[in-house]
């Protein structure tokens, strides 16, 4: 189990790595190509849902599957995503991410 503040600091740098390029460091994302986590419904909304998001990625998008990273990194990118740029939506664990992953 990770503390929160370890999962943000971790998240912040794979997700700069990873996500940054597209959805902007910011979270605002680029209007008409990569949608916005900031204020987003699929960030904001069920956890497990945004973590499947993540692992498989979404056709017909260009939103990738990241299944490369680790339990720990997904679970550490979510959430930082879920809780940065005034959103506050909770932690997900890298238990959680091995759970998502056999689904």
């Amino acid at each position: 189990t990770w503390t929160m503040a370890d999962l943000m600091a971790r998240g912040q740098q794979v997700y700069m790595a990873n996500c940054a390029a597209c959805h902007q460091p910011t979270g605002v994302g680029v209007p008409n190509a990569f949608p916005a986590l900031a204020g987003s419904k699929v960030v904001l909304g069920p956890k497990e849902a945004q973590i499947l998001l993540v692992l498989n990625g979404k056709q017909g998008t260009a939103m990738a599957s990241f299944k490369q990273l680790s339990d720990t990194e997904i679970a550490a990118v979510v959430s930082y995503t879920r809780n940065s740029w005034g959103n506050a939506a909770g932690e997900a664990q890298p238990a959680e991410i091995k759970t998502a992953r056999s689904k």
